[in-house]
């Protein structure tokens, strides 16, 4: 994981500005003042790169498209939950140990999480269920034994029950929307990673953008490393900007 430490107050800056040092505060709020507050550019300085400036304003945009498909996530989630089916013990954990093995079931995945969190039982540890697509796929000449049977159609029941529940609450439509969105920022954070800036209104872009999105979650702060924040040390390299 990358390091978000900020700057100390009165900690003086290093003579040389090291790549580590850079990589290890773009991200930080002393980094992005620092930026901010940089002098106008001077007449004989190089204008801005205008593919980043415009990729600048589409990700403020998709930014504030996906604020706001997130929060619409959040506010039907308790809606989801209120009329979602209980997962039947049958094909929950303990059924799936003592009845059908491993090769029947998988995680569970929270349906109504986006980001497809794991299901956690009150212990902390995660369930696993027993599918109908992996009795399908284990009994594909559809001869199932009795017992295995009656867990497929308790699972179909339950996942038919869950996708009508996400259908009528408006989670399904909700989460669709936010994947969407969330694949458009993707896409528009690692074209500005791709884009070189010439002046510090430039770096200003990508480090309003690299706090925009690590704040989304551990992944993004990672990928906010690995691709603006290098991508503004290779700016510094090119030499053009400052």
């Amino acid at each position: 994981m990358p390091n978000t430490s900020v700057q100390a107050a009165g900690e003086a800056m290093p003579g040389t500005l090291s790549r580590r040092f850079f990589l290890s505060r773009v991200g930080g709020a002393a980094a992005a003042s620092a930026l901010a507050a940089a002098p106008a550019v001077a007449a004989n300085s190089p204008e801005e790169n205008p593919d980043l400036l415009a990729l600048g304003k589409q990700f403020d945009a998709a930014h504030a498209d996906f604020t706001e498909a997130a929060e619409r996530v959040s506010e039907l989630q308790p809606v989801f939950r209120a009329i979602a089916p209980v997962l039947p013990p049958e094909i929950s954990r303990t059924q799936y140990d003592r009845l059908a093995g491993p090769r029947y079931g998988e995680i569970y995945r929270d349906p109504a999480s986006p980001r497809y969190e794991d299901m956690r039982a009150p212990d902390g540890g995660r369930y696993l269920v027993i599918t109908s697509y992996e009795l399908e796929r284990n009994f594909r000449d559809g001869k199932m034994p009795a017992h295995i049977k009656s867990l497929h159609r308790i699972a179909k029941d339950f996942e038919a029950a869950t996708e009508a529940a996400l259908q009528s609450s408006g989670l399904a439509a909700a989460l669709s929307s936010y994947h969407s969105v969330e694949w458009t920022l993707r896409r528009i954070a690692s074209s500005l990673s791709e884009t070189r800036a010439r002046t510090p209104a430039g770096l200003a872009i990508k480090v309003r953008a690299t706090g925009a999105y690590a704040a989304l979650g551990a992944d993004e702060c990672l990928s906010a490393s690995l691709w603006l924040a290098k991508s503004m040390w290779g700016d510094l390299e090119e030499g053009e900007v400052l």
